[in-house]
C-alpha cells in the first residue's frame, strides 16, 4: 500500500475531467492496494471442496461488474462471464468461467457482513485519509469536514421478518461511507449511533444528523471522541425546540444567505447565529442556528417557507459563517448517495432478500460510487456507460496492472 493512496486518486484525478471524461486510468494507479488482497482476508463460509474461485478475486469482480452498472446478481454473473479470459486471469479468476447467479447469491448471504464492511470501509476510509502534515497545525485551525449520518430502508429486501435497514456515516465532500451498520429497523438508529462512530478518527470531522439523532448521549460521546457535531432539532425534543424558537432572533444580524435556482424552484436561505445562553438544555451546545428556506416552484409559483433549528458544538470563529451553513446544506449529500443507489442502481427495486446479501450488496454500490467520486466522476450515471464499456480501466482503478 502506498504512504498516500488519495495521491495517487488526485492524479487520476487530473486525467478525468469533465473536457475528457473517457481517458483511461495512468499507470501509476498500479501503486493502489489490491482490493482483491483485501477481501481475501475475509472469512470464507464455503466449504474447501466447493471453492472453485478465491473469495477476493470474485468479489472485486463483482464490485468491477457493479462499477459498470450491474443492478442484479444475475447481470453481476452475465458480466463476469462475459470479460475477456485475459481480464479474468488478471484479476484472479480462471479463464473459462462459469458463474451462476444462485451460486453467487448464496455466497453473499452467507458472508459475514460485519467483517465485510469493516473491510471494504476501512479500504476507503485509507483512499480518503491524507498522509500526516509534517507540521501539524493549531487545533482550533484544522479544517473539518462534515460526516453525515443517516439511515435507509433497502425496500425490496421485504421478507417475513421485516426489510434490510442500514445506519451509514458518509463523507460531505466525497460522498464516501466511511461507516455502515445493519440495524433492525429506523426505530433502532439511535442506540447504533454510537458504535457507528466509535472506530472513526473524529478529531477532523463535524457530525451531522437529523433529528432522530438530536440525542444528549450521541452529542457527549462526538465530543469525548475529540470530534464536532451539528444536529437539526425537531419536536423529538421539545424542551430545547422550544427554547431554540423563543431566542431573539429578530434582533439577531443576518449572518449567511444563499440564493439557488435549479430543479425547477429558486430557493432562498438565510441564517441567523445565536451563541447559546447559559442552560440552553443540551451537551456541549456553543451556538444556536435558525435557518428560513424559502423555496417557489416555477411550474405552479406556489411558495413555501420552512424554519429550520440546529446546535452546534462549534464554538463562534472556529469556522466562517458561510462553511458552517455549507456543513448544514451538505447533510443532505447522504440523501444525493440514497437517490444514486435508487435511480441508477435501482436498489429499491432489487429482490435480493436472503441473509447478508442485501446488506454485501449496498456496501458494493456504495463502494462503486465513492471510487468513481474520488477520481472526478461527477456523472455516476456516465461513469457506469463507462466502466461498462471499459471493464478494463475499472481492473485498473482496483489495483491491477495492464
Amino acid at each position: 500500500m502506498p504512504s498516500s493512496p488519495i495521491d495517487v486518486l488526485a492524479r487520476h484525478l487530473e486525467h478525468v475531467t469533465p473536457a475528457d471524461p473517457f481517458a483511461s486510468p495512468p499507470a501509476d494507479l498500479i501503486d493502489l492496494p489490491t482490493l482483491a488482497e483485501v477481501l481475501d482476508t475475509l472469512p470464507d463460509p464455503r466449504s474447501r471442496r466447493g471453492r472453485r474461485y478465491r473469495l477476493g478475486p470474485l468479489l472485486t469482480l463483482s464490485l468491477l461488474a457493479v462499477l459498470g452498472g450491474a443492478t442484479s446478481l444475475k447481470q453481476i454473473t452475465r458480466i463476469i462471464t462475459g470479460y475477456d479470459p485475459g481480464l479474468r486471469a488478471r484479476a484472479g479468476l480462471p479463464g473459462t468461467t462459469r458463474l451462476a447467479a444462485s451460486t453467487l447469491g448464496r455466497l453473499l448471504a452467507r458472508l459475514d457482513g460485519d467483517a465485510f464492511d469493516t473491510a471494504v470501509y476501512d479500504y476507503l476510509t485509507a483512499l480518503t485519509t491524507d498522509p500526516p502534515a509534517t507540521s501539524s497545525p493549531a487545533p482550533h485551525r484544522t479544517p473539518l469536514t462534515g460526516l453525515a449520518v443517516d439511515g435507509k430502508t433497502l425496500r425490496g429486501s421485504r421478507t417475513g421478518d421485516g426489510t434490510v435497514h442500514l445506519l451509514a456515516a458518509t463523507r460531505h465532500d466525497t460522498q464516501t461511507v466511511t461507516a455502515q451498520q445493519q440495524v433492525q429497523a429506523k426505530s433502532n438508529e439511535i442506540p447504533a449511533f454510537a458504535p457507528l462512530l466509535s472506530k472513526l478518527d473524529l478529531s477532523t470531522l463535524v457530525v451531522t444528523a437529523d433529528a432522530l439523532h438530536t440525542q444528549h448521549d450521541n452529542a457527549r460521546q462526538v465530543v469525548t471522541d475529540g470530534g464536532h457535531y451539528l444536529f437539526l432539532v425537531k419536536g423529538n425534543q421539545p424542551s430545547l425546540h422550544r427554547r431554540l424558537k423563543t431566542l431573539p432572533w429578530r434582533e439577531a444580524i443576518l449572518n449567511d444567505r444563499t440564493d439557488e435556482t435549479g430543479h425547477g424552484r429558486r430557493e432562498i436561505r438565510r441564517m441567523k447565529i445565536c451563541t447559546a445562553r447559559p442552560g440552553l438544555p443540551f451537551p456541549h451546545a456553543a451556538q444556536a442556528i435558525q435557518v428560513k428556506r424559502r423555496r417557489t416552484n416555477h411550474k405552479t409559483g406556489k411558495t413555501t417557507i420552512v424554519t429550520v433549528y440546529a446546535v452546534t458544538s462549534l464554538p463562534p470563529g472556529r469556522i466562517t459563517h458561510a462553511q458552517l451553513a455549507a456543513l448544514i446544506r451538505g447533510h443532505w449529500s447522504i440523501e444525493a448517495l440514497h437517490h444514486i443507489r435508487d435511480v441508477t442502481y435501482r436498489e429499491d427495486a432489487s429482490r435480493v432478500r436472503t441473509g447478508t446479501a442485501p446488506r454485501i450488496m449496498a456496501s458494493l454500490r456504495n463502494l462503486a460510487i465513492a471510487l468513481a467520486r474520488l477520481i472526478g466522476w461527477t456523472n455516476i450515471a456516465a461513469a457506469t456507460d463507462h466502466y461498462r464499456s471499459h471493464p478494463a480501466d475499472g481492473l485498473h482503478l482496483l489495483g491491477f496492472t495492464t
